[in-house]
């Protein structure tokens, strides 16, 4: 018995490039698979009400860590962004996207893809790349 797609083309992938496999599974894809599992269910051995309260139950699951896993992540931005926001006026030294040392006043924090960076000038230098801080 054939069974229909559960999500996109391969050549349009259903999940972004950082969340592959288990970790590109959302409550909905598990929700279509239970349903496509429902709808070609052999009807003289349907699953059982226990199986499927199971199946729904390790959803739920699912979607609670994935929650929980994407405000762990923003709380660890905030933080950062704050340690990052504590330099402002400060001296600082790091390194820049080029390896390049650079030495002067942070002028601005900012936030880009979850992760932490001060401004000196024009040069942004990673929060994990600042070697030392000194007052102004």
């Amino acid at each position: 018995m054939a069974v229909g797609a559960i999500a996109g083309s391969p050549t349009s992938p259903v999940v972004g490039a950082s969340r592959t496999g288990f970790n590109g599974l959302t409550a909905d894809h598990f929700m279509r698979m239970l349903i496509t599992q429902l709808k070609y269910q052999d009807p003289l051995e349907p699953v059982g009400n226990e199986e499927i309260l199971s199946q729904i139950s390790m959803m739920r699951n699912l979607q609670s860590n994935i929650e929980l896993g994407d405000a762990m992540k923003s709380i660890t931005s905030n933080q950062q962004l704050s340690t990052a926001a504590s330099f402002i006026g400060r001296s600082v030294t790091g390194t820049n996207a080029a390896n390049q040392t650079i030495t002067g006043v942070a002028g601005r924090a900012l936030l880009r893809d979850g992760r932490a960076y001060v401004s000196v000038d024009e040069e942004e230098i990673l929060l994990a790349n600042v070697t030392s801080v000194k007052e102004g």
